[in-house]
């Protein structure tokens, strides 16, 4: 542990400010939060995305219910409360983004790189889930709602619109024919191959998917259009940079909260939610036992927070400098994972009503998994009253959900520009979101084809299994034992007005780097390919998988080498390193009146 005194890198921290106080800061004066609520409901907006409303049910049915909210909150505590802190206090202090933030410790600048290497990763895929509610909501419109009926143009001959009609049918002829194996056995097929009208709507229509990941088909150029608007809309609502953002989220980010809230009480006065509700929270407890159920729940707690991706210390890099980052972080975390938990409430209880009314189980409705938002929620909201209203709400604050979550993954790349270049971009913030947002738009157009999902599955699968996980474990690092946690304790006493609460600090050294080895460790050892359905993947695609989980973590060995170097010429190499350690000549308290 670092003393007081050398801090772990042999630098003095009295010294360290007093390089500061006799050198005039050459930084730009940078855009700030036009009021701390707009930081806070920009910060729900991105920790509240699809992960909360569509994938965390999923997961939490399919790892015990009731019973994996025990390691999720566990996990919680000990690994997305401390990286979310430590991300929001290092740019707090020093007003750095993603990249600059990290002169506190040179040797690891790829860090910075890392994230935005990813975040951008993140951007040319992830605005589909823009795309296809806009598709969504522009067919809600329609006098008939196109994915409850068979009729149309998409169909297959094993489209059936009440599926239980065919179930039913079967079933009877079967109990006329238990002598006859064959004959069964054909029935049992056709129950199973009967598709859902909202399941060819969407595998059909929307994807209009092709055979396989070697199929890449035409493009769809509906998909294209949608794509297209979800990157106009956050490019308008970034116009202004920061100040616009929050503002926008006054809408983006309170409108989900009012429809979740409105779905779930009209799934309450339908008979069957409080069966859902039920099978949703009985725990199974056998499966804490199952290791790959603590797995999932470290993964799904970094995939709900978003945390490694420079976009928490970006947005925290434009507050005030003496906000309280602490009690900040702590509240926005319970809220996302409370939204996530109310969700699951929201989404089994609509699915209670729908097993009421389809005679379907729950545990068979729940079964098609992350494409629950797309699948099943159609079928279910077109039994409701006034079906096009509220299919057109729900895909609606889907939309909302996603853009939130997006504003600040473009924030993030276009802070690190104009921090690197100042003199060059500072004044040209607008053409370079406009410019970082077509780029993505035109990266993103390979997903529009009818191989495209094939390939989203396949991006959207390894993209976050690593580098968040190595990016925040060498984050805790650096600061703990680099940079010196006494040092941070003092930084943070000079901008919240007291040191760190000791347990944050034995987190930050002890717990949750070694959690996240080795939850990097079983990833590493129990990490399965990707599915599609029923289609299998070719053996070259888990190689093309891995480079892109890997292809984040390339920066950081990098700017090792490139840093240390930089010293060789006059040191050895060990005392290359140590000087690579230590904070640069511009690292210090954002505050003008801290550095002078």
């Amino acid at each position: 542990m670092a003393s007081k005194e050398d801090s772990a890198v042999g630098i003095p921290m009295t010294e360290l400010h007093c390089q500061a106080e006799n050198r005039s800061d050459p930084r730009p004066q940078r855009d700030s939060w036009s009021r701390h609520l707009d930081y806070m409901l920009t910060m729900v907006g991105y920790c509240v995305g699809l992960g909360n409303i569509l994938r965390f049910p999923y997961i939490c049915n399919r790892n015990g219910g009731g019973a994996f909210l025990i390691p999720y909150l566990l996990l919680l505590f000990i690994t997305g409360f401390p990286t979310f802190f430590l991300e929001a206090i290092i740019s707090q202090f020093s007003g750095k983004g993603a990249k600059q933030v990290w002169s506190m410790c040179p040797l690891l600048q790829g860090l910075g790189v890392g994230a935005m290497v990813a975040t951008c990763s993140y951007l040319t895929f992830y605005n589909l889930y823009l795309a296809w509610p806009i598709y969504f909501m522009v067919k809600s419109c329609s006098s008939v709602l196109p994915w409850t009926t068979c009729g149309n143009s998409w169909n297959t001959e094993l489209c059936v619109e009440d599926v239980n009609t065919i179930y039913d049918s079967n079933m009877t002829t079967m109990a006329r024919n238990t002598s006859n194996i064959a004959t069964t056995a054909q029935l049992w097929e056709n129950v199973t191959l009967a598709h859902t009208p909202a399941e060819e709507f969407w595998q059909y229509n929307v994807l209009s998917v092709s055979t396989g990941l070697e199929d890449v088909g035409s493009v769809q150029w509906h998909i294209v259009a949608c794509l297209f608007g979800s990157h106009v809309l956050i490019f308008l609502c970034l116009i202004r940079g920061i100040k616009s953002a929050g503002k926008a989220v006054y809408v983006t980010a309170l409108l989900p909260y009012i429809l979740l809230v409105a779905i779930f009480i009209q799934a309450l006065l339908q008979p069957g939610a409080v069966d859902g509700l039920h099978f949703y929270f009985v725990p199974d407890f056998n499966k804490l036992l199952d290791i790959q159920v603590w797995l999932e729940a470290c993964l799904q707690v970094f995939y709900s927070l978003g945390i490694g991706c420079g976009i928490i210390g970006t947005a925290a890099s434009y507050k005030q400098f003496h906000e309280q980052c602490l009690r900040d972080s702590l509240i926005l975390t319970m809220i996302s994972e409370g939204t996530s938990i109310f969700s699951g409430m929201v989404t089994f209880a609509t699915l209670g009503v729908m097993s009421q009314k389809t005679g379907v189980p729950i545990e068979t409705v729940v079964s098609s998994g992350p494409g629950l938002g797309f699948v099943t929620y159609p079928e279910t909201l077109a039994q409701l009253p006034l079906p096009q209203l509220w299919s057109f709400l729900f895909f609606l604050m889907l939309l909302t959900v996603g853009l939130d979550s997006q504003f600040l993954s473009v924030e993030v790349v276009t802070t690190a520009l104009v921090d690197q270049y100042p003199q060059q971009l500072g004044k040209r913030r607008i053409l370079v979101t406009g410019g970082y947002c077509l780029i993505a738009f035109l990266l993103g157009l390979i997903f529009c084809t009818q191989g495209g999902p094939y390939m989203f599955q396949l991006v959207d699968w390894y993209v976050a299994s690593l580098g968040p996980l190595v990016i925040c474990t060498l984050g805790c690092v650096a600061v703990a034992w680099i940079y010196g946690i006494r040092r941070m304790s003092s930084d943070a006493e000079m901008m919240l007005g007291k040191q760190l609460p000791m347990p944050v600090k034995i987190l930050w050294a002890f717990v949750t780097p070694t959690t996240l080895v080795i939850a990097f460790i079983l990833t590493l050892l129990r990490y399965q390919p990707p599915t599609y359905g029923k289609y299998e993947y070719p053996s070259y695609a888990s190689t093309i998988g891995w480079f892109i989980a890997v292809l984040p973590l390339l920066p950081i060995p990098i700017y090792v080498v490139i840093t240390v170097r930089k010293h060789m010429a006059t040191n050895s190499l060990t005392e290359s390193i140590k000087i690579a350690s230590r904070p640069d000549a511009d690292w210090g308290p954002a505050n003008s009146r801290a550095r002078n």
